[in-house]
């Protein structure tokens, strides 16, 4: 009985290894943007006062393309989201967010799978350069 529970494991063992070599390996958080979709969420600070002063976010959720911006501080200046395919020249989006104390915007964009962009968070300054975050990768 033995030999025959051995003669089957050893069967089952090798389809087990090889299973496990044929699935793609999860990439570790920090490796960039992953084919099935990812998700980013970016900090936007104003420093119009000489001080960095935490604004609001601006977010891309994968799950339905939803882009959404929050707005957490004093009103007066816009935040908004610009994004972009990476290694596409002169194509871009802007999305406006709001601008007052907690108004929060969401847009639902259907974009193709698999696509690589480029995507930060800003504050609208009047007569002055906006501020705006770094630019982050995700994939839709």
């Amino acid at each position: 009985m033995r030999r025959i529970f051995k003669a089957a494991a050893t069967p089952l063992a090798a389809i087990g290894a090889v299973c496990a070599l044929a699935m793609p390996a999860a990439a570790a958080p920090g490796d960039g943007p992953v084919a099935l979709g990812s998700n980013e969420t970016i900090k936007v600070y104003d420093t119009s006062n000489g001080y960095k002063d935490y604004a609001g976010y601006v977010q891309f959720k994968h799950k339905g393309d939803w882009f959404h911006t929050y707005r957490q501080k004093s009103p007066g200046n816009r935040i908004y989201i610009q994004y972009d395919k990476d290694n596409v020249p002169d194509w871009g989006e802007r999305i406006d967010g709001g601008l007052n104390p907690d108004d929060r915007t969401s847009r639902n964009t259907n974009l193709p799978e698999g696509t690589v962009y480029n995507i930060r968070g800003c504050v609208q300054v009047d007569d002055d350069d906006d501020y705006c975050s770094g630019w982050y990768k995700f994939t839709a």
